[in-house]
């Protein structure tokens, strides 16, 4: 398999338990020169102040909601949506995707409309369904 070198890329969801640390990963990587980091939480602007740290020359931006989408996605190359929510008490598997492709499919739009040609990557729960 040919690796991919996307020089700009969006993690959507970057402020959860997933988005974080994979976050973490594509700014130390070497290919990446770009980072725009999206979430629903303003959070995210904290995981990217954090990561601006990391001595990288990746640029890592943050963007929070829908209105600051568009922003987010325009040019990626490449974007990773480890979006959706975690399983709760009383929550059936079905409950749990129905939620998350929901979300994973407004995140998708977006996608196909600011950066058609972009690879996605989608971790979403229940991961294998």
């Amino acid at each position: 398999m040919p690796v991919v070198e996307a020089k700009r890329v969006a993690v959507l969801g970057a402020a959860g338990g997933i988005g974080q640390p994979l976050s973490l990963l594509l700014k130390m990587n070497k290919c990446v020169t770009e980072l725009a980091l999206f979430d629903v939480a303003p959070l995210v602007k904290g995981v990217a102040a954090d990561l601006s740290h990391c001595n990288t020359p990746v640029q890592v931006s943050a963007h929070v909601g829908d209105a600051e989408l568009e922003a987010c996605l325009k040019g990626c190359e490449l974007v990773v949506i480890p979006a959706g929510v975690p399983r709760k008490p009383g929550m059936t598997r079905d409950d749990l995707f129905n939620i998350n492709a929901g979300i994973v499919m407004n995140l998708v739009t977006a996608c196909a409309k600011h950066c058609p040609n972009a690879i996605l990557e989608i971790i979403s729960n229940p991961v294998n369904s």
